[in-house]
């Protein structure tokens, strides 16, 4: 059975949950220079995982540092024999072109904008949250849907009454991307 590698890009996506992730994924959690804080209840939730989660910090800083950090990594899984499909969890596109590159390599490896894409079921709350926002995006006529990700994520808040979270709606956002409802482009949103 060939195990998953979730690279998280902390600079990128601060909030996600990992606690009903597979015993068949392995976490590497990269974080910059310039992240000072991090949220108690993740690194509490991290800890569940013992030793399949590795915090990576990256030293010194630039643009685009931590995401040279993550495609050593990738090209390091590369060299040692492809024991892993690869997930890199961020809105980056920048990656996308070297994920390609690998994809070629062999590497089976993408791009994730949410767990969810993983594979990791949504709750029964997330699952009739992710349900309202379809039936009240299917209703609206075309010319009245958002057309970009932050105005999305206002619409499905006060969709909610702004009683949902911002993981909430990241991980909303990525099911109707992998359901293939919505298509993100350079922030810009279209629908399928």
């Amino acid at each position: 059975m060939v195990r998953k590698l979730l690279l998280i890009d902390f600079e990128n996506i601060q909030q996600f949950d990992l606690s009903r992730i597979g015993g068949d994924v392995d976490v590497v959690i990269f974080v910059g220079t310039g992240q000072k804080n991090i949220p108690v209840a993740l690194v509490a939730g991290t800890q569940k995982l013992g030793n399949r989660v590795e915090w990576q910090r990256v030293e010194g800083s630039g643009r685009n540092a931590l995401d040279f950090h993550i495609a050593c990594h990738l090209g390091r899984i590369l060299e040692r024999g492809r024991g892993y499909d690869c997930y890199v969890l961020s809105h980056d596109t920048g990656f996308d072109p070297l994920l390609k590159y690998l994809g070629k390599q062999g590497l089976k490896c993408r791009r994730i904008g949410n767990l969810a894409e993983l594979g990791v079921g949504p709750s029964a709350t997330e699952d009739a949250k992710y349900k309202r926002v379809v039936d009240v995006l299917r209703k609206s006529p075309k010319r009245s849907r958002p057309r970009k990700r932050a105005t999305l994520v206002q619409f499905i808040a006060s969709l909610f009454q702004k009683n949902v979270s911002p993981m909430e709606i990241d991980a909303i956002i990525a099911r109707l991307r992998a359901n293939k409802l919505l298509l993100e482009h350079d922030d810009t949103i279209s629908y399928g």
